[in-house]
């Protein structure tokens, strides 16, 4: 089937739906969706169309709920944290994974990652200071008792 290349509404909402529940890249959805536009048609799309291009923006800060579900399932899945092998004398023993613990440690980062750049006031790493009238006037209160 040839990539979609005109604009419909169908297709776009058909798109943000899938982003929105979803954790796949935008060019592996396109690949499993090959009647929509390639990652660059879309690209196009959300330049040329302002109702998409808010669609799309409301549909990755929909997909960081997909990816802080998938957070937590990697880091509750121990299942293969620890190998089975077998020394000279053949008994068998339990080791740490330590490859399959690094991969899941990537996975959980860059899922951090990718929700603290789409959702920065929800999940980034800054907290805000509180400037407001209480918390100044506890401040000068501890400066004066020093």
């Amino acid at each position: 089937m040839a990539r979609h290349t005109e604009y419909t509404d169908e297709i776009a909402r058909e798109i943000c739906d899938a982003i929105a529940s979803s954790s796949k890249s935008l060019a592996a959805l396109c690949k499993d969706h090959p009647h929509w536009p390639d990652k660059s048609g879309i690209a196009k799309w959300r330049i040329r169309y302002p109702k998409f291009r808010a669609m799309y923006e409301e549909a990755k800060i929909n997909q960081v709920e997909c990816y802080v579900d998938e957070i937590v399932e990697i880091a509750d899945d121990s299942t293969s944290d620890t190998l089975i092998k077998t020394d000279k004398q053949g008994n068998e023993y339990e080791t740490c994974n330590s490859e399959w613990i690094a991969r899941s440690r990537l996975r959980v980062d860059t899922r951090k990652w990718m929700a603290a750049r789409l959702c920065p006031r929800l999940y980034g790493d800054k907290l805000e200071k509180s400037t407001d009238d209480n918390s100044k006037a506890l401040m000068e209160k501890l400066i004066d008792k020093l």
